[in-house]
């Protein structure tokens, strides 16, 4: 796993007045005019600040000094595929570091490292996993396009990437084929669209980079502000693998393929007890009558019939006996928590080189 980027802010009450008003007087600006020749509000504008092809961004506003980017893209060579150090660590405090002696030292804006002076609004926790071909990629792609569910309504596709309610200042979820992304930026890069990448990739990663799936967590503002059970800079690696773990795991189910017959005895073990101690087996009738409604209507059709409260209850079941919501939103025992519980988290080139090599 890695942070594959990091949002910071600092309050303004920290830093002299005039030293503000001097930084923001050399920022260029982003002016609102009405129709009629009104100014409405200005702000200062994104820096983009590089050290050769390292790059974060800058900006400062009316009430605070905003950092962003990867910090994956200032460790070592730049690249941001698996990184190093802070970011491949998970260590939130160290990227913080990095990030901002880096912005220090290229703009000379004198900022304080202490964290406990910094605000997180989004952390992205990625994870990369080899399925052995773009061709086994795309196919999980195109399930995982289909799962619905709570937290997991598609809200954008494109290409080979799904995202999952990316709008959210809560927590977002992101699937992408890491190879074609890689080929789609050198294109822009090349074409000057884009700004060069930190690192240069071969033909030959790239090509093992085909067959990765990149799935990625983005904690957001409100997450930070009111989910997170500490402060920010007391988060460990664990938690941010657990928070990866959460997100990802209840939509591919665990390590067991079920057929249908094992449902109804998974149900009897998950569904409440009677007053003499056995399982309520009306629940479970209820729940895999459910399972049996979606495989034959489908998913919404399904939830259009079924009252609110009785849909939850046996979706709740359901999710208890053990199916994902891939499974259940396509009514079918779906073959991705195989494809994903079988690859391989790969965590450098050389071990993404080893497993390429003996998947040929």
């Amino acid at each position: 796993m890695l942070i594959d980027w990091l949002s910071l802010k600092i309050s303004l009450e920290y830093f002299d007045v005039e030293q503000v008003r001097h930084w923001q007087a050399q920022q260029d600006k982003i002016v609102k005019i009405s129709r009629d020749g009104v100014h409405i509000w200005e702000t200062c504008a994104w820096d983009s600040v590089r050290s050769d092809s390292h790059q974060l961004a800058f900006q400062i506003t009316a009430n605070h000094i905003r950092i962003q980017g990867s910090p994956a893209r200032i460790i070592g060579d730049g690249d941001n595929v698996f990184s190093a150090g802070a970011a491949a660590a998970l260590d939130l405090v160290g990227c913080q570091s990095l990030m901002v002696r880096f912005i220090a030292q290229h703009t000379g804006v004198d900022l304080p490292v202490n964290p406990k002076l910094w605000d997180v609004t989004r952390v992205d926790v990625t994870e990369n996993l080899f399925l052995g071909s773009l061709a086994a990629v795309r196919q999980a792609l195109s399930i995982l396009r289909d799962c619905e569910g709570g937290r997991y309504r598609v809200s954008q596709q494109a290409g080979d990437s799904v995202y999952w309610s990316h709008r959210s200042r809560l927590r977002s979820g992101k699937a992408y084929a890491k190879g074609a992304e890689l080929i789609h930026k050198m294109k822009q890069a090349s074409t000057q669209k884009l700004t060069p990448l930190a690192r240069e990739y071969s033909l030959y990663e790239i090509q093992m980079a085909s067959g990765l799936l990149r799935l990625e967590l983005k904690l957001g503002a409100q997450y930070w502000r009111e989910r997170s059970s500490q402060k920010w800079h007391l988060t460990q690696p664990d938690d941010l693998k657990h928070e990866w773990e959460s997100y990802f795991s209840r939509m591919i189910g665990g390590a067991e393929i079920m057929h249908d017959q094992d449902i109804y005895s998974r149900l009897l073990k998950v569904v409440d007890i009677d007053d003499k101690g056995k399982p309520r087996e009306s629940q479970a009738k209820a729940a895999f009558s459910l399972w049996c409604l979606i495989k034959s209507e489908g998913w919404e059709k399904s939830k259009a019939i079924t009252t609110k409260t009785t849909w939850y209850r046996n979706i709740k079941h359901l999710r208890n006996a053990g199916l994902s919501d891939a499974d259940i939103s396509k009514g079918n025992i779906v073959q991705l928590r195989q494809k994903v519980l079988q690859a391989v988290p790969v965590t450098s080139w050389e071990q993404l080189h080893n497993v390429y090599q003996l998947a040929a």
